[in-house]
């Protein structure tokens, strides 16, 4: 166990992608050094496209790294694919890069309406986008403003 504790300490950086029917449904890239980026919420929606961009307290990435389980660190170097998918065809890639540099990622492939991700993974994406979601809603409403008139 101390092995694995020893593995999150050491994650500087956390990427998440999604694509849904070969259309980004989301990226969520966090940093110890308070790098974020942003895109989408993990739905495919046209109006959510825009990669927000920025730069945070390191909070948010020691919050997120806080909820790395075993089982998203058993599932790391493989990439998985469901037997029968159906519905659109999904992929998601986990991957996080060590402070020595080095990078470990899960890949799984499956359908929307088919058997996804371990159960592990699928909570970690839930709290990426949990944990980013106010900032990125800070990001969206400040594009929505309409320029004032000078």
């Amino acid at each position: 166990m101390e092995t694995l504790t020893q593995t999150a300490k050491e994650v500087v950086t956390i990427l998440i992608v999604l694509e849904v029917g070969g259309r980004q449904a989301l990226f969520v890239l966090l940093s110890s050094d308070g790098c974020i980026n942003r895109i989408g919420s993990g739905l495919v929606d046209a109006s959510d496209r825009n990669m927000f961009i920025g730069q945070t307290g390191p909070e948010l990435f020691y919050q997120l790294r806080s909820k790395l389980t075993p089982g998203v660190f058993h599932f790391l170097g493989q990439r998985l694919a469901a037997p029968n998918p159906v519905g659109e065809r999904c992929e998601l890639t986990v991957s996080l890069v060590y402070d020595d540099g080095s990078e470990a990622a899960s890949a799984w492939r499956y359908g929307s309406e088919s058997q996804g991700p371990h159960p592990e993974v699928v909570e970690f994406v839930k709290q990426a986008i949990r944990i980013t979601e106010p900032w990125f809603q800070k990001q969206r409403s400040m594009v929505a403003r309409p320029a004032s008139p000078t």
